[in-house]
């Protein structure tokens, strides 16, 4: 009996917290707490965010720039590439039309001479 007299009150003692209740005070301050953690969190997470973002953006602002003096690389070739057949076909019309004058000037003399030769001709018959 004295057995379970001791247990009995062992028990009890060890269920008497359970009989204490939370007032609202202890709730306000359980909420202020977890209010505090989660806006501490929430503002160490922003910061992650925000570092997280700016890195990226750096990183793109990099490879951007490394496309635009790439890009520009490209460009100048490509002038180049360009350039150069254009200068070589205006080279060659400018030599044909050097060409076509010096022919016109050949026949315009021809025909000069073959003139003088008609006006000799009736001249002297």
């Amino acid at each position: 009996m004295k057995a379970i007299l001791f247990l009995l009150i062992l028990f009890s003692l060890i269920a008497l917290p359970v009989l204490g209740e939370l007032t609202d005070a202890d709730l306000n301050q359980i909420r202020l707490i977890v209010k505090e953690e989660v806006k501490s969190e929430i503002t160490a997470s922003e910061e992650r965010i925000k570092e997280y973002i700016d890195l990226k953006i750096a990183n793109v602002d990099d490879e951007i720039k490394k496309n635009n003096s790439e890009i520009g690389a490209i460009r100048s070739q490509i002038n180049v590439f360009i350039g150069i057949p254009l200068a070589i076909i205006t080279l060659l019309f400018a030599w044909r039309a050097l060409r076509d004058r010096a022919n016109d000037k050949q026949i315009q003399a021809l025909i000069a001479e073959n003139e003088n030769l008609k006006h000799q001709q009736t001249i002297t018959p």
